[in-house]
């Protein structure tokens, strides 16, 4: 008798099996445990158990860069690594300012400016409820891995205990992004948030997601670059259970005779 087992199930199964690897202790993105009042901005949010969530809108395609996108936005919030998180994107997509899209290697160019704008906006407004809760004058107090640090006295507030006061803030609009020679996180080897999903096989990717009537598409390809189609005859391709539709792709820019595909590009 033949078993099929996936290699999802096999990974989370793994009985019998000893790799001999280790995995950074870290960073599954996980849904929010606590509540998060603060969000000035659409980028990040901040829970009053100081994780920071990150809106993504790129795509992991296995080359890292939503943990790319994640240590801008830490390093200029100052937040503790440990704490940061991968969220879901925008739930109003209408309402989003950009384009989510991904491709030309495009994601960490295009939210360079961005991510960095919204972790100093989050960072300034943090400081700013620090220093209303001491009392004292905003310009002795500083952002420091994931806390504000008063410098004369010592005293320390974790962003999440910051979280509501900062909520009630006007958002600034020019905060002092910091000097790239103060960076800690960047440039430096960090671990990636989503190895532990992949390997465990918890992972949720394109392949997995099912809507109500939903259809999968398969595409035919001509075998060669430049060609197009002359004819096709989809009867008996129609006749298969399930089959809905055959539809034959007009050419544009990019696909067909001429097209940047076409010419090898």
């Amino acid at each position: 008798m033949t078993t099929h087992v996936t290699r999802r199930a096999f990974i989370k199964t793994g009985a019998g099996l000893v790799i001999g690897f280790s995995l950074p202790p870290r960073l599954v993105p996980a849904p929010r445990r606590a509540e998060a009042p603060f969000a000035p901005n659409a980028w990040v949010r901040v829970g009053t158990d100081g994780i920071v969530t990150l809106t993504v809108d790129k795509s992991e395609m296995g080359q890292g860069s939503q943990t790319a996108l994640a240590m801008i936005l830490a390093e200029e919030l100052e937040a503790d690594w440990s704490k940061v998180r991968l969220g879901p994107v925008p739930e109003n997509a209408a309402g989003w300012s950009r384009r989510m899209s991904t491709g030309g290697s495009t994601a960490v160019r295009t939210s360079w400016d961005p991510l960095r704008k919204a972790g100093a906006t989050a960072r300034a407004m943090l400081i700013t409820a620090a220093a209303e809760a001491w009392k004292v004058d905003r310009t002795t107090c500083r952002a420091e891995n994931g806390a504000v640090v008063h410098e004369p006295s010592g005293r320390r507030l974790p962003y999440g205990k910051l979280a509501t006061r900062a909520a009630r803030l006007a958002v600034p609009t020019d905060a002092p992004l910091k000097d790239p020679k103060n960076f800690r996180l960047l440039g430096r080897r960090v671990p990636r948030l989503d190895t532990p999903s992949k390997v465990d096989g918890s992972a949720t990717f394109g392949i997995d997601v099912t809507v109500p009537g939903m259809l999968v598409a398969s595409i035919e390809r001509c075998p060669v670059f430049g060609g197009r189609i002359k004819r096709h005859d989809a009867t008996k391709a129609k006749a298969l259970p399930g089959v809905r539709a055959v539809v034959e792709l007009e050419g544009s820019p990019w696909t067909g005779q001429g097209g940047a595909w076409g010419v090898g590009c």
